[in-house]
């Protein structure tokens, strides 16, 4: 695979996993508030994976890097956070609140 293919299928899932955790983000703020207190941290978590994600498409818009190991490195690592901070969400809020389309990230 070339690296501009590479790019843009790397671009196309880090968008899909944005909308995908905000979706999660968006059933978690319709929470009863003394629930939502109880998932803050894992809300901001969220919200921080968010932002990254947000930083590695404007990275990627603005340039397509010949090597892409220490970013691979850092979403890896923002992955993993996510798959806990999800497992921890559904646990306090007594049931899943992974959509269907996350459910790998829960693994």
């Amino acid at each position: 695979m070339d690296i501009i293919s590479y790019c843009n299928q790397l671009e196309r899932q880090l968008t899909d996993w944005k909308a995908k955790i905000n979706s999660v983000l968006l059933v978690a703020d319709k929470l009863p508030v003394q629930e939502k207190e109880a998932v803050f941290p894992s809300i901001r978590s969220l919200n921080a994976v968010v932002d990254e994600i947000g930083n590695e498409l404007e990275q990627l818009k603005s340039a397509c890097p010949a090597d892409w190991s220490p970013n691979r490195q850092t979403i890896e690592a923002k992955i993993s956070e996510l798959q806990s901070t999800l497992k921890k969400l559904s646990e306090k809020v007594d049931g899943p609140l992974i959509p269907d389309s996350l459910s790998w990230v829960s693994d």
